[in-house]
């Protein structure tokens, strides 16, 4: 064979070689990038039904050691917190306050503090929204191969000096995490949950073999290990949801009172409609237990109602009824 020749046969075998790779690309990615546990936690997802004041949570990083520490040079606590952060927040259910975050905004508002940015457009201090609950969570399986395999067969063509491969890799991903659920006030665990999720995927090995020389492409779809733990944390944020919506009493405060008319902090989202009446109670007495500290209960008395003359993006606006005295921070309530 001679020179020219070898150079266009192997032109051809990079040009089919390369049309083969996209192709298995194509197909591995279409079938493989979600799974049906995925779909079916997604639409939990979207289906909660949030209603009255949402719980302010702050997510701090996932505990981790050794091997479940790092995957790639990839923080996996920092991450997975991250991922928890967003599923929260795409519920609508919660306030979210990502706490890994929080060396660069005290960076930034020492930064005015010092007077190296513009004091009116510097970020004012001491202003971050407090949290009521605190959402922490340990890494105890982290296994991106837990199970895998493949098998490739191969051919020579007949008088020619050309050979195909084609194969099937696979590959199980694990991830197992305990979520606890943390009163900001007393510390104590409201609710830990333990979750679990594993995730497959696989991929087409396609090659041809030219004398000495091979050409092929090995493709894989979208890692199992993404879905595995974007299913675990799904699982998790429904199970948080469900807690903090049967413990949660639905009720809104006073923002702001002057003149008869009073501000609430209740939203179109919250349910709250114009015409609608509210009680208004104020805490007179709070029950500690002397030997842990911890709150037992609140005392609350009625002092009037409300009605609600109009419902903002932000806010609501109602009317005191009877004269009632109210005060900042009472709360409203059916």
């Amino acid at each position: 064979m001679t020179r020219t020749t070898k150079l266009i046969v192997l032109t051809l075998i990079g040009l089919i070689c390369a049309l083969l790779y996209a192709g298995a690309q194509a197909k591995g990615s279409k079938g493989n990038s979600t799974s049906p546990e995925s779909e079916q936690i997604d639409t939990a997802l979207s289906d909660i039904n949030c209603s009255g004041l949402k719980p302010r949570v702050a997510v701090y990083g996932f505990y981790a050691t050794g091997k479940m520490a790092a995957f790639e040079g990839y923080n996996v606590g920092d991450g997975l917190a991250a991922q928890l952060a967003t599923s929260l927040t795409r519920t609508d259910c919660f306030i979210v306050l990502d706490r890994s975050g929080l060396s660069d905004i005290l960076r930034e508002q020492e930064l005015g503090l010092a007077g190296v940015v513009n004091r009116d457009s510097a970020p004012g201090a001491g202003r971050l929204v407090g949290a009521e609950v605190i959402i922490k969570g340990t890494i105890t399986e982290f296994d991106p191969n837990e199970r895998g395999g493949g098998m490739t067969l191969g051919m020579a063509l007949p008088k020619t000096p050309l050979g195909v491969r084609i194969g099937r890799n696979g590959s199980q991903a694990h991830v197992g995490l305990d979520v606890s659920v943390i009163d900001a006030t007393t510390g104590q665990v409201k609710f830990s949950h333990r979750v679990t999720a594993d995730a497959k995927t696989g991929g087409w090995t396609i090659g041809l073999d030219f004398k000495k020389a091979s050409i092929g492409g090995d493709t894989f779809a979208k890692s199992p290990l993404g879905i595995a733990s974007r299913n675990a944390l799904g699982q998790a944020v429904l199970l948080i949801a469900e807690d903090l919506r049967r413990t949660t009493r639905r009720r809104f405060q006073i923002a702001s009172s002057d003149a008869g008319e009073v501000y609430l902090n209740a939203d179109r989202a919250s349910g709250v409609r114009a015409g609608d009446l509210y009680k208004v109670s104020t805490v007179v007495r709070t029950l500690i237990d002397p030997s842990t500290g911890l709150l037992l209960d609140t005392i609350e008395r009625q002092v009037g109602e409300v009605r609600i003359v109009e419902v903002t993006e932000k806010y609501a606006r109602a009317e005191l009824i009877d004269g009632a005295r109210v005060k900042r921070g009472d709360f409203v309530h059916l």
